[in-house]
């Protein structure tokens, strides 16, 4: 646990790596809820110190929040007391490729590329513990140990985002969908779920029993505010059996021009890439492939692993923008120019 203020006053981003099974998780909390486990989670991630204990100051809630420390300790204050009976559900696999004793051992937050697993679908406490020092302004986290356990393999599949660009939606429906939308912005749409996939996701499965009430109330309006902060044009689509809405799906447009520095860093590595031969391409596919962090990237719902090979094999004969994104990893595995 560190005293020190993690997040500063007057930063021009509060960058946020998220695991991804958290942002596909199912829950329902407060807006002010879901902004301290969002920050609490992504400082323990970042400090790297192998624990479960992290300490937020009211300082550094009310940086990255834009707001005033008055209402930062209250908020910290409020949330301290009820944060411990809030649970989470979320998938984790069970690889038994896996060579090890015991299965624990064997669980991972990214899907196989096999059949030869099983999925485990979790719910748990988000905490342990929690405390409040009312003198100092300052809440700390104990989290539970299934949490403790997708932060620690947080690296193996994230998403990343701004959390400044959340700051001005009002409710965590919002926040939540914007974090969904970051994670599948690279694949043009969020693919289609069940209404009551979509309802668990909001961790409202038990409220809105009219399909249309849960979406004027829960998805329009968190549609509505990504619209209008401007990274994003979304398009709710559903698909009906008979008359009755059965699914869900959002296209994805990205409008926000790329920040420079990502630009920069493309321009330089588009000199790098280059066409892979046809014996390459065969290669690289099944390396790629087969590298959980890529995996967990790049890899589409429902796609096997012989589907992600054949698309890999396609892009890196045909696509440069694919190679250049690509890049990092194919030099891992040895590509040269």
């Amino acid at each position: 646990m560190t005293m020190q203020n993690f997040y500063k006053p007057g930063a021009d981003k509060v960058m946020i790596i998220k695991p991804n099974t958290l942002v596909e998780a199912g829950f329902d909390l407060t807006e002010a809820e879901h902004d301290l486990m969002t920050l609490a989670i992504n400082k323990l991630h970042r400090l790297q110190s192998g624990g479960k204990r992290v300490l937020i100051s009211a300082k550094e809630f009310a940086a990255a929040n834009r707001v005033n420390e008055i209402y930062a300790y209250r908020a910290l204050k409020d949330t301290a007391k009820i944060l411990g009976d809030r649970k989470l559900k979320f998938t984790l696999y069970l690889d038994k490729t896996i060579q090890a004793k015991n299965d624990a051992d064997k669980l991972t937050v990214i899907r196989p590329h096999h059949n030869n697993f099983t999925m485990l679908r979790s719910e748990y406490h988000w905490l342990q513990g929690v405390s409040y020092q009312d003198e100092q302004g300052f809440i700390i986290l104990d989290f539970s140990d299934p949490l403790t356990f997708l932060i620690d393999n947080t690296s193996k599949a994230y998403t990343r985002y701004d959390f400044i660009k959340t700051v001005e939606f009002k409710g965590c429906s919002s926040k939540r969908l914007y974090e969904l939308i970051n994670k599948w912005k690279d694949t043009g749409g969020v693919p289609e779920m069940t209404v009551e996939a979509w309802k668990e996701f909001f961790g409202v499965a038990d409220k809105y029993p009219k399909i249309a009430e849960f979406k004027r109330r829960i998805l329009d309006p968190a549609i509505n505010q990504i619209n209008k902060q401007g990274d994003f044009k979304l398009t709710l689509n559903a698909s009906k059996f008979g008359r009755t809405i059965t699914h869900f799906s959002i296209v994805i447009k990205t409008i926000k021009k790329p920040d420079q520095r990502v630009e920069q860093k493309t321009e330089s590595d588009k000199k790098w890439a280059k066409l892979l031969t046809a014996s390459q391409a065969n290669i690289f596919a099944k390396k790629l492939a087969n590298d959980s962090s890529f995996g967990g990237k790049y890899a589409r719902v429902g796609e096997t692993t012989e589907s992600f090979i054949s698309r890999l094999n396609e892009e890196l004969q045909r696509d440069l923008l694919k190679i250049t994104e690509y890049l990092p990893y194919l030099k891992k595995f040895g590509f040269k120019s």
